[in-house]
């Protein structure tokens, strides 16, 4: 196949990922670890066939990233009562409340925002690993231990009322921030990504709603309605819109150069 034709196939199956996964999961009502498959698994493969150059460095990277979110943030927000996922095929939890289907989740949803990123716009570098995520595994593993250490103690301890909303600010805006306003110029490649994104977790978010892979049993800053889905607002603008931009701006921090990349942009 061409390359003008692949390129117009990559358009078509951006396309067509959200509409055969919600309407396969809609149809069959599959369950959360099907539609992780489906939501994720067919783009993740897809560009890993595109951008091969990028599957060893984009899993490593996805793979760091998984566990630490699964251990600090899906951990403090599932017991907390931020969120909650019901459905499981697996018997096993992690911690006794993480489904393992999150941990799979997570891994592709961060190795299919960096592949296609990767495979568009960026045209990284090549290196397996870089030397400064030393100090991405670090702090987070602490982090970690800290947080499972202070539950193990006094599960009340995690229980804020508004933890969807301190989880989202400190490592999810804030980062964010940080990194844009000193690399203004990659913005424009974040945004392009995040507004794909954000309609794509849209469609998820309301195909998970109707099926009822997860619920919000938290204290919240406020409700969105949208389509007849009443969702938090913190999932509107921490998930839907700020999940692909704060991966990207730690993938570039951690494991880029976005000071090159930036004088390049």
């Amino acid at each position: 196949m061409r390359s003008d034709q692949l390129k117009k196939l990559d358009i078509l199956l951006l396309i067509m990922f959200p509409v055969l996964a919600a309407g396969t999961s809609l149809l069959f009502r599959i369950s959360f670890f099907a539609s992780t498959l489906l939501f994720f698994g067919l783009p993740a493969a897809w560009f890993s066939y595109r951008t091969q150059h990028a599957i060893k460095k984009t899993a490593l990277f996805s793979l760091i990233f998984a566990v630490a979110g699964v251990i600090t943030l899906d951990y403090i927000g599932t017991a907390s009562k931020a969120w909650y996922e019901p459905q499981s095929i697996f018997s096993y939890r992690f911690f006794g409340i993480l489904p393992i289907e999150d941990l799979i989740w997570s891994f592709l949803l961060v190795y299919t925002i960096i592949m296609m990123y990767e495979h568009f716009l960026h045209k990284g570098r090549h290196e397996l690993i870089d030397r400064r995520m030393k100090y991405f595994v670090w702090p987070v593993a602490l982090f970690a231990a800290a947080a499972i250490v202070a539950y193990i103690i006094n599960p009340l301890v995690l229980q804020s009322s508004y933890t969807y909303t301190v989880l989202g600010i400190i490592f999810l805006l804030l980062p964010s921030i940080t990194f844009l306003s000193r690399f203004p110029r990659l913005i424009s490649k974040y945004v392009k990504v995040g507004s794909y994104f954000f309609v794509y977790y849209l469609v998820y978010e309301m195909t998970g709603l109707q099926l009822g892979w997860w619920m919000f049993p938290g204290k919240y800053l406020g409700w969105i309605n949208i389509f007849g889905f009443r969702i938090p607002f913190e999932e509107f603008f921490f998930w839907l819109v700020l999940t692909a931009i704060s991966i990207l701006s730690y993938y570039e921090f951690f494991d880029e150069n976005p000071t090159k990349d930036n004088a390049k942009t």
